[in-house]
């Protein structure tokens, strides 16, 4: 009876504690996995380094992007290209040279709505991805997670991508994307970035 009614206690005991014990917090990877499956939309402003076999180009960006399919890239420097705006409304894409003042427009199959110098698509390519990596890195004196992804086939041969996330803020510090060789073909270096913002009504519509 005596055993009984330790073993009853104990167990009261146990369950007690078990109780009291806190849920362990998220680690910084569900975090940072969490936030970008919530993103519906982002703006930011990037350094975008395209790297040929021949020179190396720096522009300064702003982009603009919906997971529903819109986006906006324009152009901020240098000065030969100040100004150059690419827009897509979700169906037709529109491209505008100010020095030219002439526009270009076409339309994209649902099947081929894909721009890879853009994070939305980055979380596609991650979540399509098998065997994927994930580790973490020091980059400008703070913790990141880098995720890996495939991209799929494509016109520019490009292979695979990495993105840096900052463990603390959640955001986008680095996007690299790799030829199929390996060799780092666009790094996009983000300065500031805001996920979910409010998009003025006509940001992505197409201009007359």
């Amino acid at each position: 009876m005596k055993r009984m009614l330790l073993y009853g206690i104990v167990s009261a005991l146990l369950l007690a504690f078990s109780g009291c014990q806190k849920a362990e917090p998220p680690s910084a990877m569900e975090q940072i996995q969490q936030q970008l499956l919530q993103m519906d939309g982002y703006s930011c402003i990037a350094t975008l380094t395209r790297t040929s076999n021949k020179s190396e180009n720096v522009y300064e960006t702003k982009q603009d992007f919906k997971t529903t399919g819109e986006y906006r890239l324009e152009l901020l420097s240098p000065d030969t290209v100040k100004g150059n705006l690419t827009i897509c409304d979700g169906k037709t894409v529109c491209q505008y040279n100010p020095r030219l003042s002439e526009q270009f427009r076409y339309d994209i199959p649902p099947s081929a709505q894909r721009n890879e110098l853009f994070l939305g698509q980055f979380i596609k390519n991650y979540m399509q991805s098998e065997g994927v990596g994930v580790e973490t890195a020091a980059l400008d004196e703070s913790r990141c997670t880098v995720l890996e992804a495939v991209i799929p086939k494509n016109s520019d041969a490009l292979a695979s991508e990495k993105l840096w996330v900052d463990n603390e803020t959640l955001l986008p510090v680095r996007l690299i994307l790799y030829d199929k060789d390996g060799i780092e073909r666009y790094r996009l270096d983000y300065s500031e970035f805001t996920y979910n913002p409010d998009f003025p009504e006509n940001l992505f519509t197409l201009p007359e």
